[in-house]
């Protein structure tokens, strides 16, 4: 009989596929192989690719979790004292968005001399990204329209009243910088005037759009707004120091 049950469990293994064996993980774990979460990969590869885990090559970010994003994900886990294993557990994926988050944070105000940056500019780097370092005033205004937020309340109506807050700020530089470029360039006053006219009626279009598909108010809406406004006074900025 004993002889019996040991060829029974040797033939269940010829037959059964090695596939069928394989572990099982949560919905949503991402894992070398898996398929139909091609966004998802491809969210995990820009993080690994932009912390510096992916190489210079952004073509790796192709959507497909193979052996150079386990690979990235192991070195990844390495570095953190996560446990090895090339699987994204939610401590791989913490990390990750503790990580991205912190690349996300405008970047800015002093330079390595401890003097305030006069302008925004843009920084290039070696992977062939680039991105915005914020002058030393708009940092500032960063900082204020957070302190608006954090001061504000927890209910809805109190964080709408902080989101308002900053983009009265930011809409007050925009005002600034607009005035700032017409005084540099009298010639060509009539012209400036007509761009801000031309982006804010754009900006109030777009925030229409919004307002309709979020409601209004709406955090969603307003804080586009204030993302909106903010870029905008970065690329007036940079025009003011001549960059672009």
């Amino acid at each position: 009989m004993k002889a019996l049950r040991t060829l029974v469990v040797c033939l269940l293994i010829l037959v059964i596929p090695l596939g069928s064996l394989a572990l099982e993980y949560p919905e949503g774990t991402l894992y070398r192989g898996i398929y139909g979460y091609t966004e998802e990969i491809e969210f995990l590869q820009y993080q690994l690719f932009f912390a510096g885990y992916l190489g210079d090559d952004i073509s790796e970010v192709d959507g497909k979790f193979g052996k150079k994003t386990e690979a990235a994900v192991r070195q990844f886990q390495k570095d953190h004292g996560i446990d090895v294993t090339g699987i994204v557990c939610p401590n791989t994926q913490n990390a990750l968005n503790d990580e991205w988050e912190n690349m996300m944070e405008p970047q800015g105000g002093d330079n390595a001399y401890g003097e305030p940056y006069p302008y925004c500019y843009i920084e290039h780097y070696a992977n062939g990204t680039q991105s915005v370092v914020l002058c030393s005033g708009h940092m500032q205004i960063y900082a204020e329209a957070a302190d608006a937020m954090s001061l504000a309340g927890t209910t809805d109506e109190e964080i709408i009243e902080g989101l308002q807050t900053g983009i009265t700020l930011w809409m007050e530089e925009l005002n600034r910088l607009y005035q700032q470029w017409a005084a540099l360039r009298p010639e060509y006053a009539q012209q400036i005037t007509a761009h801000q006219q031309a982006f804010m009626d754009y900006y109030r279009a777009q925030l229409g759009i919004w307002n309709a598909h979020f409601g209004s108010p709406s955090m969603a809406a307003l804080e586009k707004a204030a993302e909106m406004l903010a870029e905008h006074c970065s690329e007036l900025c940079m025009i003011l120091s001549g960059a672009i």
